[in-house]
């Protein structure tokens, strides 16, 4: 909670502010709102699909003591449903 007072000068003190924290005041009738600043979202980059490519093509084949115990838990799922 955020708390507002008149202070000597003409200024104010608000009370539960956090150090470096930006503020929005917005003036409205009958006094004054203060909110937290939304925090701005970075853009993430994706892959590039010639990057995906590139990864795609560099994977390596599965060995078949991998595949079939792949295709076993892939058959039990199966089975399970």
């Amino acid at each position: 909670m955020t708390t507002v007072a008149k202070a000597d000068q003409g200024r104010l003190t608000i009370r539960g502010l956090v150090d470096g924290q930006h503020y929005i005041v917005r003036k409205q009738p009958g006094g004054w709102f203060i909110t937290p600043e939304k925090p701005r979202r970075l853009k993430k980059t994706g892959m590039s699909a010639t990057a995906f490519a590139r990864l795609f093509r560099s994977r390596l084949p599965l060995d078949p003591d991998t595949a079939k115990e792949i295709a076993a838990n892939l058959d039990a799922i199966d089975r399970a449903q």
